[in-house]
Formats: structure tokens, C-alpha cells, sequence
């Protein structure tokens, strides 16, 4: 798989974690959630959240004093429940995967 499209599928996993995320507990999410997660730069998690508040405006809001992006009342999942559940595992099985291979090491 060419670098561009393993790129584009990361992207969409991140962005469908992220309408996870903002689905389940106080429905808030910051680049640190996405950073431990996925591993990536805070730069990337910032532009990731920003893409999907572009493409999802109504969905989520920032809360400046809480630092955070939080569903808004009007806000709907942008992706199907399934999908979300599966990147959500996926993530979740892959970290204790990397922390059982670090502790082996």
C-alpha cells in the first residue's frame, strides 16, 4: 500500500475515533487524547481535530476554559455506530498489544 493511501486511512481511523470519543463519557476531546492514542505529534492531532470540526461545524464546539473540543446538544455522530466501535477496539487492542510487547523487551 503506497504511503498516501496507509496516510489517508490513518487520517479516517483518527477521524472516526475522534466522533467516537466525543460519543462516550463527557463527550470531550484534546489533542492529548489523540496524541496517546494514536502516537501521533500534537501538530497532527491539531490539525485532525480541526478537520473534523470543519467537516463536522455543528457536531462539536471548543470550551476554552475546559481546553477542549465537546459535542454541542445539536450534535450527531457523523459516522454509523458500528464503524466507531470497531476503530475504538481496534486502538484499545493495539495499545495492549504495544505495552505487552514492551514489557517483554
Amino acid at each position: 500500500m503506497a504511503d498516501t493511501a496507509r496516510n489517508s486511512v490513518a487520517r479516517q481511523m483518527r477521524q472516526v475515533w475522534i466522533d467516537a470519543k466525543l460519543g462516550i463519557g463527557d463527550g470531550t476531546i484534546n489533542r492529548s487524547d489523540l496524541v496517546v492514542a494514536f502516537g501521533i505529534s500534537i501538530q497532527q492531532a491539531s490539525h485532525d481535530l480541526a478537520a473534523y470540526r470543519a467537516s463536522n461545524p455543528k457536531a462539536v464546539d471548543y470550551d476554552l476554559s475546559a481546553k477542549c473540543y465537546r459535542r454541542t446538544k445539536r450534535g450527531k455522530p457523523a459516522y454509523p455506530q458500528h464503524l466507531r466501535l470497531s476503530v475504538t477496539n481496534a486502538v484499545r487492542a493495539l495499545r495492549i498489544f504495544n505495552e505487552m510487547e514492551e514489557s517483554e523487551q
